[in-house]
């Protein structure tokens, strides 16, 4: 008797850590999901244009190299 009980108290805990857990999974995915969204609407275009900048200027400094002659 006792043993089954607490097999089934085990059972119950079980699948009430099962939920618990999805939920968190759940939640986590939104978080990540709104952080990749707000990624890609603000920090995304900054990083773009400042890549732009520093490729621009590195392709100056390697014109202006290349036309020293030896």
């Amino acid at each position: 008797m006792f043993k089954i009980a607490l097999i089934e108290l085990q059972q119950n805990f079980r699948s009430a850590f099962d939920t618990h857990w999805r939920g968190l999974a759940g939640l986590a995915f939104m978080v990540l999901a709104m952080a990749a969204i707000q990624y890609d609407e603000h920090l995304a275009p900054e990083l773009n244009r400042l890549n732009d900048g520093i490729s621009h200027v590195a392709t100056n400094f390697t014109n202006k190299l290349a036309s020293f002659t030896l």
